[in-house]
């Protein structure tokens, strides 16, 4: 649905004139951020759908049991497929409006490379937005840290769950960090 609404928007933006065009570029990021929010959501549903179907217990279990845990991962699996090709067509549909914008979805560097595409104000809209993103979980995860303590104290929910958010922390503050660090060198003249 998101996709169809998306193509008829950027066939619209190929002819439209300067001021119509700008209302179609919104329309355009407003329709495509809805459908890749709908895209994360289902991705992260299926993740919690697998976990209440997977355990150890199946191992030594009847066959009914394992028959559950091999039908939660066939579904798993179908839902993660169909997530990545239906980004992959997000992506060239973009394209379509947008022939300047490069790389190929299903390419290992392709996010440099549509980096490298963007003009400075879509430069500069990626990184107001990745700060914003970048803020807001630094926000979130000490708050999540305390939850999972809390949890792992009161309920004995396990200590990976503790350490799972920790690390994801530490990644975003070491990423962050250490690109401000290599941006400054590069300024500086230095490699």
């Amino acid at each position: 649905m998101y996709l169809y609404k998306l193509k008829n928007i950027c066939k619209k933006i190929t002819c439209a004139e300067d001021e119509e065009c700008d209302f179609l570029e919104y329309q355009e990021e407003k329709v495509g951020a809805v459908g890749l929010n709908f895209s994360i959501v289902f991705m992260v549903c299926s993740f919690i759908f697998l976990s209440f179907g997977y355990s150890t217990d199946y191992i030594g279990s009847f066959e009914s049991a394992r028959s559950g845990f091999l039908f939660t991962c066939i579904v798993f699996c179908i839902c993660g497929i169909y997530e990545g090709f239906w980004q992959m067509r997000y992506v060239k549909t973009i394209q379509i409006a947008h022939p300047y914008m490069k790389g190929d979805p299903s390419e290992r560097n392709f996010q440099k490379k549509w980096l490298e595409s963007c003009d400075e104000a879509e430069r500069e809209m990626i990184y107001q937005s990745s700060y914003k993103a970048y803020m807001t979980l630094n926000k979130c995860i000490p708050v999540l840290l305390v939850v999972t303590m809390l949890s792992h104290l009161f309920f004995q929910t396990g200590i990976m769950a503790v350490l799972a958010v920790a690390a994801i922390w530490l990644l975003v503050s070491l990423t962050y960090t250490g690109s401000c660090v290599s941006t400054k060198r590069k300024k500086a003249g230095r490699k």
